[in-house]
């Protein structure tokens, strides 16, 4: 049956009817009148198999899709997808029960001749994802990560927060927002750890300018991607599952700096001490990393304690340190609590001046630009503490008070001193020495009792140290 094309006069019928199909389709745009009634009746008639699929060729259609993308006469030389998307389109005459049906018959029919969409299709799905990886290889999936992972966004979040919100373009264009890399790798099944591999990977070859940088990039976003074979240049060259990496890894998407840059000071240990003991500012960031560190680290403790212990001078430094802690806890304390412990111990009710100068003393430091805290809190210390010896001193009934606290103090510490040597063979060790110092602090205490008996009446009774 093959046909030689002159003029539309000398088409067949089944090629008139396919030569109408295509008109509606390009003329008018795929007017749903012309164009849904002419397909419905080219499948009805199976019209599309009855014409030839070429120029010389007596063989007719026996794919749909070869149809639809076959160049005219013999085709409609269109696109599926297009095709597709106008067979969404509503017939304006559907509230009829008669073109409903018509409508329903040739859609089914259609699908079943296309098959599934793309968008729809397992197989065609899987097939462009093969094809992506055996031109691009990880490209794809780095930029899978680059253009939805921003480290630290939302810190995991879940569908009904950042992972799915909504930003907008300049352009007016919805765009998503990029989610942290532990809430993608829960949404891929996989691990943080592995998607950060992916996103230090393209963060190297942005910044040799292979491909676009993150700030470039939105989710679902398509670029070009280079060759397949300079993947390993920026991946596994450099992305080995080593303990040491993945541990820079975490802390450089938990602090939200570049693992790049951490790894190149890793791998140049001196540079990096050169750094510290050159500049106070390198310093200062490494004392804080190593303290930081320590609170985890019972190795590092270890080693930091021992370290201490053989340098003199840093023993002496950490006794004063905690002077100065505690006397800057003390001012604190008055100043927060209204509490203050006197020398000899007791814990009263602040006097409302000396509060008043703790106040002032924590706000001062607190607030100073450049302070020196070692200096400031000593100060401030001295300074309640004199206040508070002139408020004891002033005052009758605290004046005794602690006097008589003092003095019990010093008798409970000396009780129990005492009782500490009961336990000892003392007649087994005593010599002449060991009993006039005995027989000297009964002298002591009964001068004490002497002392006491004024106010005690004969319920005190001095011992004659001469009848031991």
């Amino acid at each position: 049956m093959s046909v030689k094309i002159e003029s539309n006069s000398y088409l067949t019928e089944e090629q008139q009817q396919v030569y109408q199909l295509r008109e509606s389709l390009e003329r008018n745009g795929g007017n749903p009148v012309g164009f849904l009634g002419l397909l419905a009746a080219v499948l009805r008639g199976d019209t599309w198999r009855k014409i030839p699929s070429g120029v010389n060729d007596e063989e007719p259609f026996t794919n749909f899709s070869d149809f639809i993308t076959a160049k005219p006469p013999f085709g409609l030389g269109s696109d599926v997808e297009h095709v597709r998307v106008l067979l969404q389109l509503r017939h304006p005459h559907e509230g009829v029960d008669h073109v409903r049906e018509e409508m329903e018959a040739m859609r089914a029919q259609v699908r079943e001749l296309l098959g599934p969409a793309p968008d729809e299709d397992p197989i065609a799905q899987d097939a462009r994802r093969f094809g992506a990886y055996a031109r691009s290889g990880g490209w794809v999936f780095g930029l899978l990560v680059a253009r939805s992972v921003q480290p630290g966004q939302g810190h995991g979040g879940d569908r009904s927060s950042l992972n799915y919100q909504r930003g907008e373009r300049i352009d007016g264009s919805s765009v998503f927002n990029k989610v942290s890399a532990k809430r993608f790798a829960a949404m891929s099944g996989t691990t943080s750890t592995r998607v950060m591999r992916f996103y230090r990977a393209w963060e190297r070859a942005a910044a040799a300018g292979v491909v676009p940088t993150f700030e470039n990039l939105v989710p679902g976003q398509d670029v070009e991607l280079p060759e397949a074979e300079l993947w390993s240049e920026y991946f596994t060259k450099y992305e080995q599952s080593t303990d040491r990496r993945e541990s820079i890894a975490e802390q450089a998407e938990a602090a939200g700096t570049s693992y790049t840059e951490a790894m190149k000071v890793a791998k140049n240990p001196a540079a990096l001490r050169t750094a510290i003991l050159g500049d106070p500012k390198t310093a200062e960031a490494a004392r804080k990393a190593l303290t930081d560190r320590m609170e985890d680290d019972v190795d590092l403790q270890i080693a930091m304690a021992r370290r201490v212990t053989a340098m003199p001078e840093l023993k002496k430094a950490i006794v004063t340190e905690a002077r100065r802690t505690d006397q800057l806890d003390y001012v604190r304390r008055v100043a927060t609590e209204g509490k203050l412990k006197t020398p000899a111990g007791q814990l009263i009710d602040a006097p409302s001046a000396v509060v008043a100068e703790a106040e002032r003393r924590l706000a001062a430091i607190e607030h100073l630009e450049d302070p020196n805290p070692r200096e400031s809190a000593t100060e401030a210390y001295e300074a309640i503490q004199e206040l508070v010896a002139q408020a004891i001193d002033e005052d009758p009934d605290v004046r005794v008070s602690e006097q008589r606290a003092r003095v019990h103090k010093v008798l409970t510490s000396t009780a129990r001193n005492i009782s500490s040597v009961s336990d000892a063979p003392l007649a087994d060790i005593a010599d002449e020495e060991l009993i006039r110092e005995v027989m000297a602090l009964q002298e002591s205490v009964n001068a004490l009792i002497a002392l006491l008996s004024p106010q005690t009446g004969n319920r005190l009774r001095v011992i004659d140290s001469k009848a031991i």
